[in-house]
């Protein structure tokens, strides 16, 4: 079940049904930047595409849930 679109916050972390996650870094203009990792171990790397990131209501769909820090 996707996560609400107002529960996307720049810091928060969020996991994906694949057990990706990730951590959004900013939202600018409807839109979310992001990093992401295959799982817990892995080191962050840059999700998002700096000239096209996905619009908030595309990254909250992707979302499974929140990850409590």
């Amino acid at each position: 079940m996707p996560i609400a679109e107002p529960d996307v916050v720049v810091g928060g972390l969020y996991a994906l049904s694949n057990n990706q996650e990730r951590r959004v870094t900013a939202i600018e203009d409807g839109k979310v930047r992001y990093q992401v990792r295959v799982d817990a171990k892995s080191e962050w790397t840059e999700g998002s595409h700096a000239a096209n990131p996905p619009k908030l209501k595309t990254f909250a769909k992707a979302c499974s849930h929140r990850i409590a820090k």
